[in-house]
Order: C-alpha cells, then structure tokens, then sequence
C-alpha cells in the first residue's frame, strides 16, 4: 500500500512539473473512395478545427507509399483561426493494386512549441478488369449445318448390283 501511494505521488509530481497537454487542433481525415482501380484517383480530405487563442499556421504533407502517388505539391500550408474549420484536399493515384494505409502528416505551432498529428485512412487499389475479347468475325467460308451420320462401312455387302 505504501508503494501506491508513493507512485501516485511521484505521478501527480511529474504531471505538475510538465504539465497536462490539451490538444487544441482536432483533425479528421477521409477518403471518398474506399477502393479503387488501378489508374484511377481518390481524393483525400482533412478537416481542421483550431480551438487555441490565436491563428496559427499548419502544414499538411501527404505520405502516400509506394504503389501510390500524388499529383499535387508535396506540402499545403493553411491558416486556422480558433473556432472555424478549414479542409485540405489532395488526390492520391493508383499506381499499383494492394492494400495501402494514406496518411497526412499535420504540423502546428501551439504555445511556441511544434505538434504534428498523423492521420490515416485505409485503401484498396484493384487491378483493372481485363476488356473481354471482341466477338469472331463472320468466316466468309460457307458452314455445313447437316447433321453428322455415321460412319458407313464401304464393304462390297452394302451395295446393290
């Protein structure tokens, strides 16, 4: 028992020596697309909402993995006032079928030291469905449709004289 008190001691002490972090900045992040093929394009989208007291800056680097990529720049920066909402969008392209986790890398200024937030959203890339073949052109050589007989024995007892 004397043990539990000491440790619940020495934990309120270092809490009020660091500090209890509140995190000011809540971030989402969703894909439109689940899944997709091979060449195609889904868009992220990350919604930010600052609660401190004053504006501050933030920086979005899309981490696509290999097997992805992004057409847009490697960094967006944004401007995020307490209370309003701001979203970042980025499309990520299929390069190769998998399984692949997106993420968003949030940078941020809060109380002069720097935050960075890490969201991730899953994505199946497929390949593309092969195009089924054209249908066989007409042969100009004419068909037999008969029904097929037989084989007959030519034996000299299968004919008349």
């Amino acid at each position: 028992m004397k043990r539990v008190g000491f440790v619940l001691l020495l934990l309120l002490g270092v809490g009020l020596c660091t500090g209890f972090a509140v995190a000011e900045l809540t971030a989402s992040q969703w894909l439109d697309k689940g899944s997709i093929r091979v060449g195609d394009t889904a868009m992220v989208t990350l919604n930010l909402i600052y609660v401190g007291d004053n504006a501050t800056q933030a920086s979005v680097v899309p981490r696509v993995p290999y097997g992805l990529m992004t057409s847009g720049p490697g960094m967006y920066m944004v401007t995020l006032y307490p209370g309003h909402p701001e979203a970042v969008s980025y499309p990520v392209i299929a390069e190769q079928p998998g399984y692949y986790d997106v993420v968003s890398s949030i940078s941020y200024t809060e109380y002069g030291a720097m935050r960075e937030l890490q969201m991730v959203s899953p994505l199946v890339v497929i390949n593309q469905i092969p195009e089924s073949p054209p249908p066989a052109a007409p042969s100009s050589e004419p068909r037999d449709n008969s029904t097929p007989t037989e084989p007959r024995d030519d034996t000299p007892s299968d004919y008349q004289l």
